[in-house]
């Protein structure tokens, strides 16, 4: 299995370039030790980048998990067993992390001022998306709701990174989750231990995702339009200033 560097710590988050060992190649595939790449997954886009070795050179344009982290690469091909060093996309990479624990701030305020679930959510570079039932906002509560997450950075709030047993975590009141709406029984039986992403007092969430070490990193969250999807889904779509 190989190491995933974000998910012990906000060191392992924030590194830009490692070096590893192949484990295993295929036609556009590595298969590493360790890695920094993030993979597709949870609303956030997979990480981009290049792995060096001595003798060539690869562009990793996608990494996907499915029991194994699978970095799809065009380029030259290592062999097994090679040391090769990985360089991130770091600008992609940081605004994903952005994004994404922004997106953690604005659902956690809606389900405490609303009442309603996250039940989807699409992080992106230039702008990203949060689904949200049941709501139905007008313009002036998204007003106030926006001022609210951005009185939130400036207080710049610590992020933290921890575990939890999935029974302390599973239909527990206070932790909020986009599986609050019944995503945990697609989560198999044999995960019994989670990742926990923490916002101060704000917000406890189970997360396998990149984030920021505090909120002022974020920059400020400005809202791009609203979209009512039926059955008392609404759509959020905001972007982030530097």
């Amino acid at each position: 299995m190989t190491l995933q560097y974000h998910m012990d710590s906000h060191d392992g988050t924030y590194k830009k370039e490692f070096q590893s060992k192949v484990t295993a190649v295929y036609p556009g595939i590595v298969e590493l030790e360790e890695t920094a790449f993030y993979h597709l997954g949870g609303g956030q886009p997979p990480d981009k980048g290049t792995l060096n070795w001595k003798d060539g050179e690869s562009v990793v344009y996608d990494v996907r998990k499915k029991n194994r982290i699978r970095h799809m690469v065009e380029g030259d091909l290592p062999e097994v067993g090679d040391s090769v060093e990985g360089k991130l996309n770091w600008n992609r990479r940081y605004t994903h992390m952005r994004m994404h624990t922004s997106q953690h701030l604005v659902s956690a305020i809606v389900s405490d001022l609303y009442g309603a679930d996250t039940v989807g959510n699409q992080i992106g570079s230039d702008k990203s998306r949060i689904d949200f039932k049941p709501l139905k906002l007008n313009m002036n509560e998204i007003d106030d709701l926006i001022d609210l997450t951005n009185e939130y950075i400036d207080k710049d709030i610590c992020v933290n990174i921890s575990e939890a047993d999935r029974s302390d975590l599973e239909g527990n009141p206070e932790i909020r989750s986009s599986m609050s709406s019944g995503l945990w029984k697609l989560l198999p039986k044999s995960v019994t231990r989670l990742r926990v992403i923490s916002i101060g007092e704000i917000d406890v969430c189970p997360c396998a995702g990149t984030h920021v070490r505090s909120l002022k990193e974020i920059g400020k969250v400005e809202f791009v339009k609203r979209d009512n999807k039926g059955a008392g889904k609404q759509r959020l779509t905001y972007t982030l200033n530097n």
